[in-house]
């Protein structure tokens, strides 16, 4: 397996809040609406459009990780597992709503937003803490003759550990660690990119061990 790429990482992480905020809309509205009318016979085709639409997404989201993880496309590969929406009778309505892996796509959809949040906060905030501490000598430049403020006078951070240090030297100490960290940048996305493919995988990998001859969902041409 070919070294993952932390830029695709920084991205995939950036795209897995939008994702998880409309999956997870879908899958509530969904059933929210379904469930209730269930005892109406009317509610049924509105909740296997619901599981339709979460299998999907999970689907294109197993998709985007397999790609960034360049696995072999002939192990479980989700290209291979495009679903459509087909009506085949109540019967396979039934067969569909009967089988446990129908509900992995509403687990994704509701796991997907929390998951989010922490992907999307982490690839923002560890890519500008990085930079922002590496450019703290020309923070403290900017800061000092254009504001006559010390950013680095206060006794709290560097003040302590390096008293004997001019602020001017303490911001240098700090743009040496901002270096180090965006250095350790890539490695960081990589390993949350990781920890996020195989949620993705785990979640979605129930879908590939289950097979079932009657389907309300089949494969598209």
């Amino acid at each position: 397996m070919k070294k993952q790429s932390a830029v695709k990482a920084w991205a995939m992480l950036l795209m897995s809040l939008p994702k998880g905020i409309m999956a997870f809309v879908i899958a509530v509205v969904g059933l929210s609406v379904s469930l209730p009318l269930v005892i109406l016979w009317v509610g049924l085709p509105m909740l296997a459009v619901t599981f339709t639409a979460c299998s999907r997404l999970m689907n294109n989201e197993q998709q985007v990780v397999e790609a960034w993880l360049q696995e072999d496309s002939q192990k479980h590969s989700a290209a291979d597992k495009q679903i459509s929406l087909h009506w085949n009778g109540w019967r396979s309505l039934w067969s569909l709503l009967g089988q446990g892996r129908t509900y992995m796509g509403i687990l994704y959809s509701l796991m997907q937003l929390p998951l989010g949040i922490v992907g999307f906060t982490l690839a923002i905030v560890l890519p500008v803490t990085a930079y922002s501490v590496m450019l703290s000598p020309l923070a403290y430049k900017v800061s000092s003759e254009l504001f006559a403020f010390d950013l680095f006078e206060s006794d709290w951070g560097l003040h302590p550990l390096f008293p004997e240090m001019t602020s001017y030297e303490r911001s240098w100490v700090a743009g040496v660690v901002g270096l180090v960290l965006v250095f350790v940048l890539p490695f960081l996305l990589r390993k949350i990119g990781l920890l996020y493919a195989s949620f993705i995988q785990a979640i979605a990998a129930y879908d590939y061990n289950t097979n079932s001859e009657h389907s309300f969902i089949s494969k598209g041409a």
